[in-house]
């Protein structure tokens, strides 16, 4: 059976998602869950504040404050990076308590900011949801409205009335909240020829990590959100059928790696150098102050929160342990050079 696209549902089985949740002893699982509810729960006040949003938005004046995008492929370790720059540098971004309102994301947020902000520092998460109203959230309740609801094949192109209203959004949350604004996507990561184009005050953030690992982790990804590693997860996933081939899935990971590897570098191409930074996961987690400097001298606007660095930052654990099988690692690394050969061969053609 040939390859398919995730559905664009992009759960397979949500019921068993949520068990595999509440059984997966993580915190941030459980909060995301609490969180869903709320999101239900939030619904009259989000419809009540829709009209209040739009006119905020509409009438928004320019403002040249930066807008900072975490990208990088699924499992590449771009949602600590997200949350160690939301905890370290002088910056705005979208909560967990911003997705429970999807029509008013900005006047939510400012009536809201009395909520008592987390004391310590929470760099756990599930998949990349995060625990906590005040957690990093990746902000599909707000890119949604542009870039659609399939989370695993990017749109390309927006007509100039979405153009205009997305440029108007970030104008407005700038000046409401007065700083710069964050947010890690990973399905941005597709669309990034779009957005700094669209977005001229924005600059990303991209993350890289050894190819090997981030396979092994879509991998285990599947099997823990989809429930199946044969079903596909994550930008640009594909599912295959495993009755004939039980090692397929392995095939697809290495084309969605390969894919999302090819598209980046394409992309990057087009994008000014002084608009990108490039960092690798595993030198972030080996000095993530240094990094963090970096950024910050890249982008102008953007201020570190010293005294918190000093106070406890610490360089991360990077795990670098394999998992895979022995028939899954050999699949993997012969799959992704012969991927990877094929796409060279491909450019010098």
């Amino acid at each position: 059976m040939a390859a398919q696209i995730a559905p664009s549902g992009n759960f397979q089985n949500p019921l068993g998602l949520v068990f595999r949740m509440l059984t997966s002893g993580k915190r941030a699982a459980y909060a995301a869950l609490f969180h869903e509810a709320l999101r239900i729960a939030a619904r009259p006040m989000d419809a009540i504040l829709k009209g209040k949003e739009a006119r905020s938005i509409t009438s928004a004046s320019a403002s040249d404050l930066p807008v900072m995008l975490v990208v990088g492929a699924p499992r590449s370790g771009t949602t600590l990076v997200y949350q160690t720059l939301a905890r370290y540098l002088d910056v705005s971004y979208v909560t967990n308590m911003t997705s429970l309102f999807p029509q008013s994301p900005i006047t939510s947020s400012r009536m809201l900011r009395w909520l008592p902000q987390r004391a310590s520092a929470d760099f756990h998460n599930f998949y990349g949801q995060t625990a906590g109203l005040n957690g990093p959230n990746d902000g599909f309740s707000l890119w949604n409205k542009w870039l659609g609801d399939d989370r695993y094949v990017p749109r390309k192109d927006l007509t100039e009335p979405e153009k205009h209203a997305m440029r108007q959004f970030f104008h407005a949350w700038s000046n409401t909240f007065g700083k710069p604004f964050l947010n890690k996507n990973n399905r941005n990561t597709g669309c990034l020829d779009l957005l700094w184009r669209v977005i001229p005050q924005a600059s990303f953030v991209v993350v890289r990590r050894n190819p090997l690992l981030v396979a092994q982790s879509l991998i285990k990804a599947r099997e823990q959100v989809q429930g199946d590693k044969s079903v596909g997860w994550g930008l640009h996933s594909h599912s295959s059928d495993t009755a004939v081939d039980p090692l397929s899935y392995v095939d697809d990971v290495c084309d969605q790696i390969v894919q999302i590897e090819g598209q980046l570098d394409e992309q990057l191409q087009h994008i000014p150098t002084e608009r990108r930074i490039e960092i690798t996961y595993e030198g972030f987690c080996e000095d993530p102050a240094s990094a963090l400097r970096h950024i910050t001298r890249s982008i102008p606007g953007i201020q570190l929160k010293e005294d918190l660095i000093a106070a406890e930052l610490k360089p991360f654990e990077a795990s670098g342990r394999i998992s895979l099988t022995d028939a899954e690692q050999a699949r993997l690394l012969a799959g992704l050079e012969v991927r990877r050969s094929k796409s060279r061969s491909a450019v010098t053609v």
